[in-house]
């Protein structure tokens, strides 16, 4: 049972071989050394280079982030401007449509009053042509009458005298 045992590993983490551990190990320093000494600057490179083009990515994208939030609120005014003249410019139309619903109220009625005025002209004048005519009708009738009485009530003799005279008249 001994020379199981002596046969077996070293350890519970160290292979039985103890030779084989060292060189391994020495071995595995000697790749790693290798590695850091040859590969170190290339990839500290590749890390700051790495890490520039991140920072400069950074960089565009806070500029990127600045113009749009610059563009936004650009785009915001303008909206707000756009409203104002909105706002101005429907106040405009209703002082406008004001202003034109009173010009024609007054101008309607300085229209009506004027109508009114040539309409009661006009019925003075239709009046008065009316009077004119009856009076003339009157007088048509009246004369008409006369001379049909004077026709009836004057012989020739009575006539004859009448005209006499009228030439006496006119003549002196």
């Amino acid at each position: 049972m001994w020379t199981l045992a002596a046969e077996g590993p070293n350890g519970r983490f160290l292979p039985s071989d103890i030779n084989e551990f060292i060189w391994g190990s020495l071995a595995f320093l000697v790749v790693v050394a290798v590695m850091i000494w040859k590969f170190a600057g290339p990839v500290k490179a590749a890390m700051a280079a790495r890490t520039a083009r991140i920072s400069d990515e950074l960089a565009v994208a806070d500029n990127a982030k600045a113009e749009a939030e610059a563009h936004r609120q650009a785009q915001l005014a303008k909206l707000g401007d756009a409203d104002a003249e909105a706002a101005k410019i429907v106040a405009d139309a209703r002082t406008r449509a004001a202003s034109m619903k009173t010009d024609l109220m007054a101008k309607a009625e300085s229209d009506v009053e004027a109508s009114k005025v040539k309409a009661r002209s006009d019925i003075e004048m239709s009046k008065g042509q009316a009077l004119s005519d009856i009076r003339a009708e009157a007088a048509q009738n009246a004369a008409n009458a006369a001379e049909a009485v004077v026709n009836d009530n004057l012989d020739d003799a009575r006539l004859a005298s009448l005209i006499e005279n009228y030439i006496a008249e006119v003549g002196s």
